[in-house]
This record gives structure tokens, sequence and C-alpha cells, in this order.
């Protein structure tokens, strides 16, 4: 699904900030990139989403090489990128409007979802009626209606308090499950890292210091045991080193 050869980006002259990277993701791949402040990460995500581009090297998407923002691309921020002064519904309705799809097509489309993020019930409100994971379900809504194969998420639940932050990762979790698509979550959070990716990318200064497989990944119960936590304390260890 994604092959990145040999990457090196820049801000300024001479001071990279994503250092000769390469590697593979797969098709359906749930990955998380984690590492401290500073190392990369989501410029690596903005690098993948086609908003940056390299300064040397590539990023094949599909076997296509990247050159701009993909339509099959969905991207996350971490302010939910929503329009205020749109209700939920116009929010997931804008992207297949722009498609120029039938009225009655779109309205199926954008209810099923809205029915399957359990918002339904919002649909008529404006943004400032909802709550911080409410946002966050439109953001991934938004998403999900265009049937992007490849999702970007910076940072999501990084504004949400604990227990909203628990119930957006469930969320995605089960959606996962649900729906075929790739996806890439930078976070800085161990336990979101360990709970959504079946791969844990640890970047270090612009480059990858290690990539874990993740036998825990798929389970909505894992925070309940022992092994999840151990594989946290496994994995901020090695951001340490």
């Amino acid at each position: 699904m994604i092959e990145v050869n040999e990457m090196t980006f820049a801000y300024q002259l001479n001071k990279p900030v994503i250092n000769n990277l390469s590697f593979k993701i797969n098709k359906n791949d749930k990955v998380s990139i984690i590492g401290k402040s500073g190392c990369g990460k989501t410029t690596l995500l903005f690098l993948l989403a086609g908003i940056l581009k390299a300064t040397t090297g590539e990023i094949l998407i599909s076997s296509q090489k990247l050159e701009s923002i993909r339509s099959q691309t969905g991207i996350i921020f971490q302010n939910g990128g929503l329009f205020p002064w749109k209700t939920v519904y116009d929010n997931l309705a804008l992207g297949l409007r722009a498609r120029k799809l039938d009225k009655l097509v779109i309205d199926k489309k954008v209810n099923e979802v809205l029915k399957e993020l359990d918002i339904l019930h919002l649909k008529d409100c404006y943004l400032k009626q909802l709550s911080g994971g409410q946002k966050q379900r439109v953001s991934i809504g938004r998403v999900l209606v265009l049937k992007s194969d490849l999702l970007l998420l910076d940072e999501p639940s990084s504004a949400l308090d604990a227990f909203t932050k628990d119930q957006f990762q469930k969320t995605m979790l089960t959606l996962y499950h649900n729906h075929e698509v790739t996806s890439i979550i930078v976070t800085h959070d161990i336990e979101e890292a360990v709970f959504l990716g079946q791969k844990i990318i640890i970047m270090k200064n612009g480059t990858i210091g290690e990539i874990v497989e993740n036998e825990l990944y798929g389970c909505i119960d894992a925070k309940h045991t022992l092994s999840f936590y151990e594989k946290c304390i496994k994995i901020r260890k090695k951001l340490e080193l």
C-alpha cells in the first residue's frame, strides 16, 4: 500500500527533519507512530498526506508516486478540520456534493455513517452544540462517507478527557474491524499507540528507531489485562533509549 524510499525532508536547508527514511506499510495495516516531541512524526504524516513534498526520495501509494493530496486519503487533524457554520449532516455531505452525487445517494450514505457512529440524532446540530467526543465522531464520519482507502490521524484524541479518549479509541477499533482501510495514527500517548496499532513505529530524530509488532492489537478489552500494560512499559523503555 505505502512504500517510502530514501526520503528526506527539511524545512530549512541542511537541517533535515526526516532523514533518509525507508519503510513499507501493507494494505489494511493499522499503524501507530510514536516518538518524543520534535522527532518528525507529524511531519512524516503530512508527507504521507501529500501536504508536504519530500526534499529527496519518494513515496508510493498503491504503486503510484505521491505528487499531491490524494482524493482517496482521509485526514483527521487535532482540531477535526470541520466547518463550524455547517451542520453535522452538511459536514459529512460536503465531499459527496463536490463529487456531484445524486441527493438521494448522498442522503443514504451520510445517514448510514451517522447511524454507524451513533450520532444520527445530531445530524441537524452545529459544532458548538457538540461535545469534544461527538466532534471527533463527525470528523471520522467525514472520512468514512468518502470510502477512503488510507486514513491518517494526527493526535486526534489529544484534546479529549480521559473517559472521552477511551470511548474514541474503542470507536476507532470497532471501525478498523468493520472497514477495509489502511490507517496511520500519530500519537504521543503510549496506551493509544498500543491499543490502536498492530504495528508501532518508534521514531527518533527523523528516522525509525524500531517497528514493533503488537500481538495485543484487536482486543476491545485489552486495557483490562496486565499484558497490555506490560507492553506499554516495553514501548516506554524503547522510547527512553
